[in-house]
C-alpha cells in the first residue's frame, strides 16, 4: 500500500518541477477515474453494478497500457534497426518516442494493477 501511494505520488512532485505537462494531464485523468472506481469499490453495502464497472475500467486501462508498451518497444527495435530514417525522422526523436510509450505503458501497466487488486480485496471482503 505504501509502494503504491510512492509510486502514484512521487511523479506528481517532478511532473510540476520539470514541467512535463502532457505526463500531468494524463496523470489527473488516469487519477481522478481510477479514485472514482476506488470509491466505489470501497463502498458498504456494495452496489451491484460495482464490480462489473471496476473489472471494465481495470480491463481498458490494461489494455491501453499494454498496447501503449508493446508500441513503444516496437518503436525502439525499429529504430535500432534504422526504420526510422525511411520515414526521415531523427534517430534522437524516434528514440524519445518509442522510450516514453514504454514509460507511460509500464507506470500505468503497474499502477493499474495495483489499483485492482486493492478493488478486488476490498470487495472479496465485502461480499463475504
Amino acid at each position: 500500500m505504501v509502494t503504491l501511494f510512492q509510486m502514484w505520488v512521487v511523479p506528481l512532485y517532478f511532473t510540476v518541477k520539470l514541467h512535463w505537462w502532457r505526463f500531468l494531464v494524463i496523470w489527473i485523468l488516469f487519477s481522478a477515474v481510477t479514485a472514482f472506481v476506488t470509491f466505489r469499490a470501497t463502498r458498504k453495502p456494495l452496489v451491484q453494478t460495482t464490480p462489473r464497472l471496476v473489472y471494465k475500467w481495470f480491463l481498458l486501462v490494461y489494455k491501453i497500457s499494454y498496447a501503449t508498451g508493446i508500441a513503444g518497444y516496437m518503436a525502439v527495435m525499429f529504430t535500432l534497426f534504422g526504420l526510422n530514417l525511411l520515414f526521415k525522422i531523427k534517430p534522437e526523436d524516434a528514440m524519445d518516442f518509442g522510450i516514453s510509450l514504454l514509460f507511460y505503458g509500464l507506470y500505468y501497466g503497474v499502477l493499474e494493477r495495483d489499483f485492482a487488486e486493492m478493488c478486488a480485496d476490498y470487495m472479496a471482503s465485502t461480499i463475504g
